[in-house]
């Protein structure tokens, strides 16, 4: 016996629109550890920084819901602070740096253009503002992530931790040997003067 028309669109609207959720943008939570966990760190100054990047598909996924930071050769870098002096301090994201085996000085990519290069189609932006490209073509959980993981401007105060995502091109092969997170700023808040440098290894196993 045959099935009323209407009872089969009804049925491929339904699969449609379970399609549409499971393929929906899903919010991860990051387990954050201890600076002093994470094989790239630096231990100075009374300050812990640690990095984790995220050179592979698998790696990246732990941090975003999306495949295509990989597919588009952009590597996240979580990083951690822990803040241990009695003053507190200042770091910004575009203050810190990627160096690359040769000594090439690389800087982070803003999390709005990292957005706008994975999820707009080239010949499709009908505007330069990032804040109109953003509403044009990013899902609104994508971009609440983006921007809640960020590291942008971190103040961590005295005996406290802060961590947050910063964004560079993926190194040639994935291979991080040879390459550095340089952080050549970091500002003594409470006393108003600025701190040494930080620099250590990414690729440390």
């Amino acid at each position: 016996m045959r099935k009323p028309l209407t009872q089969g669109l009804v049925g491929l609207l339904f699969l449609l629109g379970t399609s549409d959720l499971l393929a929906r943008y899903k919010i991860k939570e990051i387990q954050v550890k201890s600076a002093r966990e994470y094989a790239a760190h630096q231990d100075f100054q009374n300050i812990v920084i640690a990095a984790y990047p995220c050179e592979t598909e698998a790696k990246t996924l732990e941090l975003f819901d999306t495949k295509k930071l990989y597919e588009k050769q952009i590597m996240p870098v979580l990083v951690v602070v822990e803040n241990n002096n009695d003053f507190a301090i200042r770091i910004l994201e575009q203050d810190i740096l990627l160096v690359n085996a040769e000594g090439t000085l690389a800087p982070s990519l803003p999390y709005t253009e990292v957005l706008i290069r994975i999820e707009l189609e080239e010949g499709k932006a009908t505007s330069t503002r990032p804040e109109v490209l953003l509403k044009q073509g990013v899902d609104r959980e994508m971009l609440e992530d983006f921007e809640n993981k960020a590291f942008g401007e971190r103040l961590i105060a005295a005996k406290s931790s802060e961590s947050g995502v910063i964004f560079f091109r993926l190194p040639e092969k994935g291979d991080l040997a040879g390459n550095l997170l340089y952080i050549p700023e970091l500002f003594n808040i409470t006393d108003r003067e600025s701190l040494m440098f930080f620099e250590f290894e990414l690729g440390r196993k």
